[in-house]
């Protein structure tokens, strides 16, 4: 991989594929197709993939001479990199204008600007830019994955506590070494009444993890955490499909 991270390309903007991928003229001539490094976008049927695609034709306009700094060998005629224009990551800038996410499957790729992707991330994160303006919830990444184990629905009581605060009443026993306790939250593809019907059953499902937000502490009466602020609300995995597992 060191040798890998030495390899520099470069070359000049033909076009824009969508908001991860561009094509690229090379000093000797050749087209190839370069996708953007450690950074996750919107796919084309997801919100906000329209704004990353006009981002990036902001950043990159056509014959903009290019440096990218290869994090993969080359395939035929497709890279994988980071993308400089004046000196500045593109790949960097469209995570600080939260456009993108970082992928933490392959950061380390990105390690010499690794603090920095992170850094980015959490300051568009606390402005709510771009990806993290949701109002009601911040996805942590456009990703989804399964999860497997039991579900539990405990009832609320109506008694004010921190857990009735959070809203939290379903949860998974995952099925790993130490039997992590997780969070559900119901969502638009599945209700609060399906994730009842499933109750103390092995169950697979496809989520997202969903960060919580917090209430304004002049607005309402809340738990505080350590810094003073109201908790969170609503954080956890939200369900997007739940199927029941059969007993072994």
């Amino acid at each position: 991989m060191d040798l890998l991270e030495l390899i520099l390309v470069l070359g000049t903007v033909i076009g824009i594929v969508d908001g991860q991928t561009i094509e690229v003229k090379d000093n000797a001539g050749q087209k190839i197709t370069v996708t953007l490094a450690c950074i996750n976008v919107p796919k084309a049927t997801d919100q906000g993939y329209l704004a990353t695609t006009q981002r990036l034709k902001q950043l990159l306009p056509l014959q903009s001479p290019i440096v990218i700094r290869t994090t993969e060998q080359q395939r035929t005629e497709r890279t994988v990199g980071e993308v400089y224009v004046d000196n500045r990551s593109v790949n960097l800038l469209l995570v600080e204008s939260g456009n993108a996410v970082v992928d933490r499957e392959t950061i380390q790729d990105c390690s010499e600007n690794k603090t920095r992707y992170l850094i980015a991330q959490a300051n568009a994160k606390n402005k709510h830019l771009g990806l993290w303006q949701q109002s009601n919830s911040r996805v942590n990444s456009s990703k989804t994955f399964t999860l497997r184990g039991k579900l539990i629905y405990e009832q609320i009581s109506a008694v004010m506590s921190a857990r009735a605060y959070r809203g939290e009443e379903f949860f998974l026993l995952a099925n790993t070494t130490n039997q992590s306790r997780l969070v559900l939250r119901p969502s638009n593809q599945v209700s609060r009444t399906q994730l009842q019907s499933f109750q103390n059953q092995i169950v697979e499902m496809t989520v997202v993890y969903v960060e919580g937000t917090r209430p304004k502490l002049e607005e309402r009466a809340c738990p505080i955490d350590v810094d003073g602020q109201c908790m969170p609300q609503g954080a956890g995995y939200q369900v997007l499909s739940i199927v029941r597992l059969k007993s072994h």
